[in-house]
Parts: C-alpha cells; structure tokens; sequence
C-alpha cells in the first residue's frame, strides 16, 4: 500500500447470499453512475444507496460510482469539521481519472507523469482542462480492493488521507471548494485500484 501527497498553491494572480427469483425474471440492472446524479445525494444519504454496498468487480466496475464514494466520503469529513461541502467539477473529475487511468495503464505511482511531458504535472493537467487560476492540489492513492464494497474502499481510502497530515491539510483547506475523484483498476492480477483527487478554489 503506498500513498503520497502534494499541495500545489496559487494564487488568483499567478493564475452475500444468492438472490433466487424466478426463471421468467431476470435481475435488476444497475444503472452507471452519472455526473448528474451528484446532486441527488449528500453523504449521509448516499450511504444507503443500494449499489454502492456491493463487492467491486473487475468485470463490471462501475468506475463513476467509485468515483462518487470517495466523493462522498470526504464531502463527509469536511461536513465533521463544519467546513463547506465540495462541489463536484467535471473538468477536475476528468483531470483526475486520467491521471489515474495513466498510472494504471502505465505502471507508475507519482505526480509526475513520466511518460507525457505535456501533462508531467499536476497544474499542466489542470490547466490543460481550463483549470489556470487560484489554488489548486492533488491527492493520489493506490491499494487492492481486497473484496471491499465500493462504500468500504472509499472508507478507507479516506481514511489513509485523513490519517497523513499533507494529506488531511489538502482535504480540510477552506479555500479549496471544489473537488474531482476519478479511479482507474491496473490489469494486474491483484486488482489494484489508483484514486486521484483533484482540488480547486475556482473552476471554469
């Protein structure tokens, strides 16, 4: 298990049992998770959404539901330190499923992508997405799912990052508002899931 963080700062200036039914019902199907669908939920609430108390599959990974977890789960710490909730951004959501995508694709684990010096850091990939002014920081994890829910493994996701204090600055900074999950599954045999979270003061 290995974990890392870093803070980039500028400011505006610098710019379970089988179910048996019968044979002429088939079962429900889960609908993917859609970037709409964030407003429907607070983190309270979206802990007892159905799908997301279900083992992850490599077969069938919903990724925007994992996505979503991590969300949630930290929208839940700051909500425990009275601090605003973050709004979800489809630009940083996009920045940090690619970024994590290219370390699993890739196979490495750092902020620094070594493959693409167009996007070798953190603020060249935010800002390839219009992300150019305020703060900004990113937050990067890797670890197997070990069988988890995708409840339970954004639970311990954030847990490692509330648990590191780089980690826990970023995710309790007041000035950052704004933030995007995004997870990628290696195709290596254990399954291992990269997270990144990308935080913003302001967004296009």
């Amino acid at each position: 298990m290995r974990l890392i963080s870093l803070l980039l700062l500028f400011t505006l200036t610098l710019g379970a049992e089988d179910m048996v039914q019968p044979a002429t019902e088939s079962a429900p199907k889960t609908v993917p998770w859609m970037m709409a669908d964030y407003v429907r939920f607070t983190p309270a609430t979206f802990r007892l959404h159905p799908p997301v108390l279900q083992v992850m599959d490599r077969a069938k990974l919903d990724i925007g539901l994992l996505n979503a977890a991590i969300f949630f789960a930290t929208n839940a710490e700051r909500e425990k330190h009275n601090l605003p909730m973050f709004e979800t951004s489809r630009a940083l959501t996009a920045c940090a499923y690619e970024h994590s995508r290219e370390m699993a694709m890739e196979n490495f684990f750092s902020h620094q992508n070594p493959h693409d010096p167009t996007k070798s850091t953190p603020w060249q990939r935010m800002e390839a997405k219009g992300l150019k002014s305020g703060e900004r920081a990113e937050n990067i994890a890797m670890r197997t799912t070990n069988g988890l829910t995708y409840l339970a493994f954004a639970d311990e996701m954030v847990k490692l990052w509330m648990n590191s204090p780089s980690h826990r600055a970023t995710i309790l900074n007041r000035n950052l508002l704004f933030l995007g999950c995004g997870v990628h599954a290696c195709t290596c045999q254990k399954f291992h899931v990269y997270a990144t979270q990308n935080f913003a003061s302001v967004v296009p």
